[in-house]
């Protein structure tokens, strides 16, 4: 029902069993006039709270983002699809954040994330954005991580304008989002170009779930022969969440009728389910680039990078070496 987030939720409402008697237990007088044991009590449902108010965040994120999809079909306006679209992308990123902070309270594996990730360049921030591309790469296949479907667009002028690549491994999400928006890179005085970067997670196609569909069987009105008005061969698969039907008659057993019926509908859902995604990214995408005034920028004329919100990084030159990155990166998730 939740996707990739099942087994971290199952986990979580294992470790949850106890949180109702460790509550109860706080009460007991004898434990209260114990001081080291009630404190000892106390840590243990303070860390279950914790617990028990991250898991009802995800479910919750993700059952408003579940909700919100099946709005898109009611939308009246492409405006009103665009902030459903945003909303969506943005209850995406807190499930991931929520994610990992499960995982590591009850020892759980990180799930593998998949991030849609795209520079915009002028001419001037391409050099720019062509090096942090290659230190985001460098920095992600040393954790595990990996790029896939990289793609280079250059403008006429040769220099690069547009990059794009997938990022799939742990928390990448969390490494890659503290270095999105429109950020300025100075020229000379009173002219700038903009380095804009967003990334959006990249949802996985899931399997239909059985739950989902209603298959009914009814006599045929096409080809048969004989049996089209004897047996029950034509099928009808409706999929419950949204509605969609497909029927199947052209065959002349039941059996195959249904297999076509599932592979039809089974198609027809990804198409859809495809279009919806790609119009999600790009509002998300549009919705990063729109961000100005970031706390990053660049100086093209001394090749300097600054970003105020640590210190230890303010007009150093750029590009950084790996390991300065990596320590950068560190840092904005520390904050």
């Amino acid at each position: 029902m939740y996707g990739i987030y099942g087994d971290i939720i199952s986990a979580a409402e294992r470790a949850l069993d106890c949180y109702e008697e460790t509550k109860e237990l706080l009460e007991y007088p004898e434990v209260q006039a114990d001081k080291a044991y009630y404190l000892s009590v106390l840590s243990k449902y303070n860390n279950l709270k914790f617990l028990k108010d991250k898991l009802s965040a995800l479910i919750s994120a993700l059952d408003e983002e579940r909700e919100l999809m099946s709005m898109l079909s009611e939308a009246n306006s492409d405006g009103e699809r665009t902030a459903i679209y945003e909303e969506i992308s943005s209850l995406k990123r807190i499930a991931s954040g929520i994610s990992a902070e499960l995982s590591d309270a009850v020892g759980c594996k990180h799930i593998n994330e998949r991030v849609y990730c795209r520079f915009k360049l002028g001419e001037v921030s391409s050099k720019f954005g062509t090096a942090l591309f290659q230190l985001i790469k460098s920095d992600l296949l040393s954790r595990g991580a990996k790029t896939e479907q990289e793609k280079v667009v250059a403008a006429k002028g040769g220099y690069v304008r547009e990059i794009s690549f997938i990022a799939d491994g742990e928390d990448v999400t969390t490494r890659l989002a503290p270095l999105t928006g429109a950020h300025k890179v100075y020229i000379v005085q009173a002219k700038s170009e903009e380095l804009c970067f967003a990334i959006t997670p990249a949802a996985r196609l899931e399997n239909i779930s059985e739950s989902d569909l209603k298959i009914d069987v009814f006599h045929s009105h096409g080809a048969g022969g004989q049996n089209i008005n004897k047996v029950e061969t034509a099928v009808r698969v409706t999929h419950l969440p949204t509605g969609l039907s497909v029927v199947c008659q052209d065959e002349r057993s039941q059996l195959k009728n249904k297999k076509r019926a599932l592979e039809n509908i089974e198609k027809r859902l990804k198409d859809i389910s495809g279009q919806t995604e790609k119009n999600r990214i790009e509002a998300d995408i549009c919705a990063q680039y729109s961000k100005k005034n970031t706390p990053i920028s660049f100086d093209a004329a001394n090749n300097t990078f600054t970003d105020t919100r640590l210190k230890a990084f303010s007009k150093i030159p750029f590009p950084l070496s790996s390991e300065q990155f990596t320590s950068y990166i560190n840092g904005l998730i520390a904050l």
